[in-house]
């Protein structure tokens, strides 16, 4: 089976994935090396889900990279609020739990992308994804 070298995805930015196949496959339909999607076993419809869903994906971690000194920073600062207002002399204990709390919210993060990523490994249209864009990137190149 055809395999891509997947250590070029790394460097693309994820951020508009879904209109940068698009505009991959509206600009060059008429160019005849451009990767068919009928050689990678999925069909139009089934493709475009995919996209749609794999964009939504890359939308929910770009959020989760935003925000999260924001959540984080808060858990932190709340945690240790609370301890402040509730035990008296106990600093490294309010650290120490904070931390931990912390810790936790961004293990909970992981979990729920790795089971949400896990779907878009070893499918037919990631193939085609990855095939598009190093198509793109070799064309540009030359």
């Amino acid at each position: 089976m055809f395999q891509i070298d997947r250590s070029y995805i790394e460097s693309v930015n994820l951020e508009s994935l879904q209109s940068r196949i698009w505009d991959i496959r509206t600009d060059n339909q008429n160019d005849p090396t451009l990767p068919h999607i009928e050689n990678y076993g999925t069909t139009e419809e089934a493709f475009e889900a995919y996209l749609e869903k794999k964009q939504k994906f890359e939308d929910f971690k770009d959020t989760w990279r935003s925000r999260r000194l924001l959540i984080l920073g808060s858990v932190f600062l709340l945690t240790v609020a609370a301890f402040s207002l509730f035990v008296r002399g106990a600093t490294w204990e309010a650290y120490a739990t904070a931390f931990t709390l912390c810790m936790l919210v961004y293990i909970i993060y992981m979990t729920i992308a790795a089971f949400r990523g896990r779907q878009f490994h070893n499918n037919p249209n990631e193939t085609f994804i990855k095939a598009l864009l190093f198509w793109d990137e070799n064309r540009e190149g030359s």
